[in-house]
């Protein structure tokens, strides 16, 4: 008998996160987050057959089609900057790959499998060939030194926002995803509104944008997104300020932290002078967030929206239980909207009882 696999993918700019679930024939299964980085670097034949294979739940080497790829943890990661242009494309496949190999070539019997993938709505003229692509890589593809297979379902392409939009209840409303890259709104009329053709993105004006107005310049800018949301969470503020004192004396550290509070204020007035001249986004009833950069912006969000600013507070305490491991409050964002994906398919496990011992008569 063959096991199932249920996987949803979010393929952001700072990491490719989701949700998997697997269950073997007879057995309860398991379900997990996913967060590998999104770094990816192409190789050439002639480098993949000569490199040493260090494949795992962080990264791997592949190959599908006549494409190959080092992806997340594979790549050297000492310094990263976001490209301003990033289409998904073959990277989308490769990325997925990179993930589902481990747990394909870790899985005691073959899988059928079903994958939900979320792209940004503006790439949706490519949603069919990335399907298309990806369920044929499924069928046959090469991780590290194994050729792998397994037996692929279903393959389903939504644009960012199709989660939280299936959640909405109430309307007209609008979705807001503070991404590492972008942020993306969607003002969305009714239950049956078009999730990709109601989207606006402004383009780097995510978490990058608040990092350019710092006063400090940080090696890894996924390090100084990182340590900005830790700020904005009371139970790990300090964390930004003891990294700065590893480079540089208290008084500047001060003077830079003061620094880091009128970026946000700089940053957050241009977006709320846009927010506030949409008269979609004004009118809504409700206005549901997602994305790390929420642990931002949401209390500044609240303030220009009131008591319609939602940041799906009984959805995120879903997340924390269905999670094996703790989730931080941005990671819990960020797996807002494949969870809402990926739930419509992958019904929660029922725990298996042990059965009742027998007593001797």
């Amino acid at each position: 008998m063959n096991g199932t696999a249920k996987f949803c993918f979010d393929l952001g700019a700072s990491a490719t996160k989701g949700w998997v679930q697997v269950i073997p024939p007879g057995e309860a299964g398991i379900e997990e987050a996913i967060f590998q980085s999104s770094s990816i670097k192409p190789m050439t034949l002639s480098r993949y057959e000569m490199v040493t294979y260090d494949n795992s739940k962080h990264g791997a080497c592949l190959g599908f089609g006549d494409k190959y790829y080092e992806v997340g943890a594979c790549v050297d990661e000492s310094t990263r900057e976001t490209r301003a242009s990033q289409l998904k494309g073959y990277h989308a496949v490769a990325k997925v790959l990179a993930v589902m190999g481990w747990y394909i070539k870790h899985s005691p019997v073959p899988l059928e499998v079903e994958v939900d993938l979320l792209l940004p709505s503006g790439e949706r003229g490519k949603f069919e060939d990335i399907k298309t692509t990806l369920f044929r890589a499924l069928t046959h593809f090469q991780y590290g030194a194994d050729d792998l297979a397994c037996h692929p379902h279903e393959v389903r392409v939504h644009a960012e926002g199709a989660g939280i939009a299936s959640y909405a209840s109430v309307f007209p409303c609008s979705i807001l995803i503070f991404g590492h890259k972008d942020v993306t709104l969607i003002n969305l009329k009714d239950a049956t509104a078009d999730v990709a053709l109601n989207a606006h993105t402004w383009r780097g004006w995510g978490t990058i944008k608040l990092l350019k107005h710092f006063a400090h310049s940080f090696t890894n800018e996924f390090t100084g997104a990182k340590l900005i949301y830790q700020e904005s969470v009371k139970s790990k503020k300090g964390a930004l300020r003891q990294f700065l004192l590893q480079t540089m004396a208290e008084k500047e550290c001060e003077r830079t932290m003061r620094a880091l509070n009128e970026a946000k204020e700089i940053v957050w007035m241009e977006q709320e002078d846009e927010l506030a001249n949409d008269s979609e986004f004004m009118d809504s009833k409700k206005v549901y967030m997602g994305g790390g950069g929420a642990v931002i912006w949401s209390g500044r969000l609240s303030g220009l929206c009131g008591n319609k600013a939602d940041v799906l507070a009984s959805v995120k305490r879903e997340i924390k239980a269905a999670s094996p491991v703790p989730l931080s409050a941005d990671q819990q964002l960020r797996l807002i909207d494949p969870y809402l994906v990926w739930r419509q398919s992958a019904k929660p496990i029922l725990k298996l009882e042990a059965p009742p011992i027998k007593e001797a008569v």
